[in-house]
């Protein structure tokens, strides 16, 4: 082969330098990479490693390196062919040895191409090729674009957030920051203020705290209006609204307004909320209530808009104990516990093995619609549950009667990841125990890993120090594709106490619809529209609704809507489908409420619909069989952390059978 390996190379290296010098490097583009990108790839690859083997491959195709050398051997030597299973002293067979031939002969072919490539021969046959001018010109336009756009944005968003909010900057708000650990008191004082407030609004973090705060102020004679993402109950003569955070008017004025769990200013996913809010609501008077890890972060953005600022800590009015006994579940279970997991399975799991045993359960998680999670949290307030079972949707506001919160998981799926649970989250699920008027202390624990909890109640939160800050809607102006100004959005470096938020959702939907035709204030309208793209049927139909009004039409949204059923036929087995017929009702009500012009009767026939569907899944939570994990041979019960498909009896006897056979 030594020979043929010369030959060989020669014709490669003349293969070669007509690739360099004619071919088309276009070769290394890939999709979305910018120009410059490529250019690099090209450069870097002949520069640095000089002509990598792939392109002295792709010089010889259709007939590769391997294949003319195997040939070479064929036509020298044929009975090496026929030999080829004969195995030598070694062990090895013929044809084995000889592929190992070949293929030192082929690296001896790609070591001689590349020591006859230097530098400068590469440089010079690269500056001559035409590909490479165009793919340069390609490049210096991107860049230009890119310095462009950049400049856009930059000159679109001020030099400080905190005018972006015009109408807030030309007056002196008043903030009183309530410090405090749950359930020491923060919200209810704030909430005090809007009772004789003239115009004053809550913003909470859930609807179902919005609904709470409704509720009361109305049962206090204080006229209150309810207005979230999924309803709107407008009571006459209301001075006041309750609201979930999304949904503030930074527009109106108001004398009160109360900012509750202000520490949510820096979650990724919704933090901008509160950021905005509190740059931009334009009250007198702002009550932000807040865990003592935020202080130093509000107070800096609080004072940097110019407005007045007074602190108000708060205790914890009942101690929180983490207690000396160790929990077995279910024998240390008792009324007025609170048992922590982090799934649906789960809670329906641990519920239907405390049922069995007698034990009343009321059940929240957040695929529940609000009405449901309200009965289930009423039940347990009136003590027609002894126990509830729970996700940390129980965490924030939700006020019950809770004695002991138990942690049966210390682990949570957060929507990428399975990961411990955070001091935070420790923190603001534990401190849902002792009820204030009710209890004197509350208890915490732990089923395996008490220490874990103790350390976090323990252990001071470290500060925060970023504010979320959501993609500006003043870009929207930019003459350029919505992904293209997201992803440059992105890019941009972060601003003093201001960190991005995630914005790869919105991202991912426009790319989803976007094309040159794209009205893209249509669609950022609709992909700021809440809802689980990761089910497909409601993706489906959100951008069934896109395209109707991008032609200009509505979409019938009454045909739309899920089946009505009576709620008393309802069994175990449907509770999956009406929660997605709420998440669906859910979609269509956005729609209704964006785009329709006369929604009014729509958004009512909607708002039935969730209503029965959430009387239906009351109707199995309090009166159905729950499911729970059985063995699918013997159909025994399993635990509720049962980590395997069989029990152990039938496990062993399937592997000894096995074993046997």
């Amino acid at each position: 082969l030594d020979g043929q390996t010369k030959r060989l190379a020669g014709e490669a290296e003349s293969l070669v330098e007509r690739y360099l010098k004619k071919g088309d490097l276009s070769r290394y583009v890939k999709k979305n990479q910018a120009a410059e990108k490529v250019v690099a790839h090209v450069m870097g690859a002949a520069f640095a490693r000089g002509v990598p083997d792939d392109v002295v491959e792709a010089a010889y195709l259709p007939k590769s390196l391997a294949g003319a050398l195997q040939r070479a051997v064929d036509e020298a030597c044929p009975e090496l062919a026929a030999c080829g299973n004969v195995c030598m002293k070694s062990g090895e067979k013929v044809s084995s040895v000889v592929r190992a031939e070949i293929r030192r002969a082929k690296n001896n072919v790609c070591a001689l191409v590349r020591r006859r490539f230097p530098a400068d021969r590469i440089r010079r046959l690269l500056n001559g090729n035409p590909s490479l001018g165009r793919l340069q010109r390609q490049a210096d336009a991107a860049s230009a674009r890119e310095k462009r756009l950049r400049s856009a944005l930059l000159n679109a968003i001020p030099e400080h957030y905190r005018d972006l909010y015009p109408l807030a900057r030309g007056m002196r708000r008043h903030f009183i920051l309530h410090l405090g650990p749950t359930n020491s008191g923060k919200t209810f004082e704030g909430v005090g203020r809007l009772r004789g407030a003239r115009r004053g609004i809550y913003l909470g973090p859930l609807r179902l705290l919005a609904a709470e705060q409704f509720e009361t102020l109305n049962a206090d004679g204080v006229p209150c209006s309810l207005v979230t993402g999924e309803e709107q109950i407008r009571v006459p003569g209301s001075r006041v609204q309750s609201s979930t955070v999304e949904m503030a008017d930074l527009k109106a004025r108001y004398d009160v307004a109360v900012i509750d769990e202000c520490q949510m200013i820096a979650d990724r996913d919704r933090g901008g909320a509160w950021t905005a809010a509190i740059l931009g609501l334009c009250a007198d008077e702002i009550h932000a209530c807040a865990s003592p890890d935020a202080e130093g972060l509000l107070t800096r953005i609080i004072l940097d808009c110019g407005d007045e600022l007074t602190v108000v800590r708060h205790r914890r009015m009942t101690p929180l104990v983490v207690e000396k006994e160790g929990f077995e579940f279910p024998a240390s279970v008792r009324k007025g516990d609170a048992l922590i997991v982090f799934s649906k399975a789960r809670v329906h799991a641990v519920a239907a093995e405390l049922r069995r045993k007698g034990c009343r359960v009321a059940l929240i998680y957040g695929a529940l619609p609000p009405d449901v999670r309200r009965n289930q949290a009423a039940r347990f307030q009136q003590g027609d549950a002894d126990v509830v079972v729970s996700t940390d949707a129980i965490a924030m506001g939700m006020n019950l009667p809770i004695e002991r919160v138990v942690f049966l998981e210390s682990e949570k799926f957060d929507g990428d990841i399975t990961r411990p649970l955070t001091d935070a989250e420790i923190k603001q699920i534990a401190g849902r125990a002792g009820r204030y008027g009710q209890y004197e202390t509350g208890f915490v624990n732990a089923y395996g890993f008490k220490g874990v909890v103790a350390q976090a109640l323990n252990k001071p939160l470290l500060p925060l120090t970023e504010a979320i800050i959501c993609f500006p809607e003043s870009l929207l102006g930019i003459p350029l594709p919505l992904t293209a100004i997201i992803n440059q959005w992105l890019s941009m470096k972060d601003k003093g106490s201001f960190s991005k938020a995630s914005a790869t959702r919105m991202a991912n939907l426009a790319g989803m619809l976007e094309n040159e035709r794209t009205n893209k204030a249509l669609l950022y309208r609709f992909v700021c529209i809440p809802f689980d793209e990761t089910e497909p049927e409601l993706l489906m139909r959100w951008r069934a609704m896109y395209q109707a009004e991008c032609r200009g039409e509505h979409i019938d949204v009454m045909a739309g809507m899920p089946e009505i059923l009576n709620p008393e036929e309802c069994t175990t087995d449907l509770l999956d489908t009406l929660e997605a017929d709420y998440r669906r009702c859910d979609l269509y009500y956005n729609y209704a409420r964006l785009f329709l012009e006369e929604p009014d009767r729509t958004l009512e026939e909607i708002q039935r619909r969730k209503y029965l569907i959430s009387q239906a899944i009351i109707h199995i939570l309090s009166t159905q069989k729950l499911q729970q994990k059985t063995c699918p041979v013997c159909k025994k019960y399993l635990p509720w952390n049962w980590p395997y498909r069989l029990c152990d009896a039938c496990f062993r006897r399937q592997s000894g059978l096995r074993g046997r056979g």
